[in-house]
């Protein structure tokens, strides 16, 4: 059984994992996971018992991100959004 990227926090609110914003935004896991505990995700919350981050709407991206080759391409962040509504 595949585990739903969307996690019910039991108030109603669906969050995201972090892979699943990661991939979404073209970003590494170890980089999200970096930017949640910095604070730099609005939006992003440990859960208590798993010690997992999620990411609750309106997730917003507070910093630019870095620039990453991607298949040949380079991404920068002149094209990425500064702010990331999930």
């Amino acid at each position: 059984m595949r585990r739903s990227a969307l996690h019910d926090d039991g108030i109603g609110d669906k969050g995201l994992s972090v892979s699943s914003f990661a991939e979404r935004f073209n970003l590494r896991i170890a980089h999200v996971q970096r930017l949640c505990r910095e604070g730099k995700i609005f939006g992003a919350r440990k859960h208590p018992l798993t010690k997992q981050w999620w990411i609750y709407p309106p997730a917003k991206l507070l910093c630019q991100p870095r620039k990453r080759n991607v298949g040949g391409s380079t991404v920068s962040s002149s094209r990425s959004p500064a702010v990331v509504l999930v």
